[in-house]
């Protein structure tokens, strides 16, 4: 169900309708199933440097006309939808996730280098391995990453 919207995405899609609840597979499901590359975002509503990073690959990923689909997960954004929904910089999100439970468990999940440090973003080809930076991929990663 949770898969729906992600795999559902238009071409012209400018936001996130809805946030998604982000749950202990999600992870997994994102990577089985997606058949777009996605940059997923994992962010906290306290992180000082994620609305910069958020922004920079949203017009990154515009401007490459790639495909790319930009994903954001709000570590602790369960139950504070109505303000997630006001924060500008989730709105460049194609999808909007709230993360509900065990942040070790989903770190480690994710990444078992992930130290929680946000943001921390997942380069997710459409097929292969996810690439993990903590802050902004570097320029030859990101460039790299559009033209799979």
């Amino acid at each position: 169900m949770v898969l729906g919207a992600l795999l559902g995405w238009s071409a012209s899609a400018a936001a996130a309708s809805a946030i998604l609840p982000f749950g202990a597979d999600t992870w997994s499901e994102l990577q089985r199933s997606s058949a777009r590359p996605m940059a997923v975002v994992f962010s906290t509503t306290d992180c000082t440097h994620c609305p910069g990073v958020i922004d920079g690959l949203a017009a990154v990923i515009k401007k490459s006309r790639s495909g790319v689909r930009l994903v954001v997960v709000v570590m602790d954004g369960a139950g504070q939808e109505d303000a997630l929904r006001q924060d500008r910089h989730y709105r460049n999100a194609h999808v909007l996730y709230a993360f509900d439970g065990d942040a070790l468990a989903l770190r480690f999940k994710v990444n078992p280098d992930w130290r929680g440090l946000t943001p921390y973003v997942a380069l997710l080809p459409a097929s292969g391995a996810a690439q993990f930076h903590t802050g902004a991929p570097p320029p030859d990663a990101l460039r790299s990453f559009l033209l799979r």
